[in-house]
């Protein structure tokens, strides 16, 4: 019983104290407060001193800019540009192409890939990539899995870029449908 009456009496002093010390910090913030409201009131109070002003402060009183007067307007007149049919850049027409899904029939390799790629770029096919590249594209033969009217499959040729992956029978991709005379080429794979 004697040390709990010992540890309560600490604990009792140091609850007092912290009280004590509390409002003793009130106190002094609220005379540090009051100080500075005394201070302001003085400061605004006080009268400015009367002197006369210094040979700068006379300079900059009486300084002003000269009045500029623009010059007189000058308007020129230029006509519009002639407009000539033939000189104008010719409107780019933009089109529509179509993607379609397409399973793969069979790869064409060899001889077959060359004479399709060489054809195609003595066209002037766009879409066929540069000759030193053509060992890494394929080209595929396959149909659209969509059936038309008629029942039949019409066969689409594509090329098949090195980024796609490669490509196996059976294999599906998204292929960008060409307008006549170009190779199709396929733009996501689907397996």
């Amino acid at each position: 019983m004697a040390l709990g009456g010992c540890f309560g009496g600490s604990v009792a002093q140091q609850l007092v104290s912290s009280i004590l010390m509390h409002g003793a910090d009130q106190a002094t913030a609220s005379a540090m407060d009051a100080q500075e409201r005394n201070d302001k009131i003085i400061a605004r109070n006080t009268p400015l001193k009367d002197t006369p002003p210094t040979d700068l402060q006379i300079a900059l009183l009486h300084s002003g800019f000269e009045q500029v007067q623009p010059p007189p307007a000058q308007v020129l007149i230029e006509p519009l540009p002639a407009l000539h049919a033939e000189a104008e850049t010719p409107i780019k027409i933009i089109q529509e192409s179509k993607l379609v899904s397409v399973e793969v029939w069979n790869l064409l390799i060899g001889d077959e890939k060359q004479h399709l790629l060489e054809t195609a770029r003595l066209k002037g096919s766009t879409v066929i990539p540069p000759k030193e590249e053509w060992s890494q594209w394929q080209i595929a033969v396959g149909a659209a899995e969509t059936r038309p009217a008629n029942n039949r499959q019409p066969a689409i040729t594509f090329l098949i870029p090195p980024d796609i992956g490669k490509m196996r029978t059976g294999n599906k991709a998204m292929v960008e449908l060409s307008s006549a005379g170009e190779l199709s080429i396929a733009r996501y794979p689907l397996n």
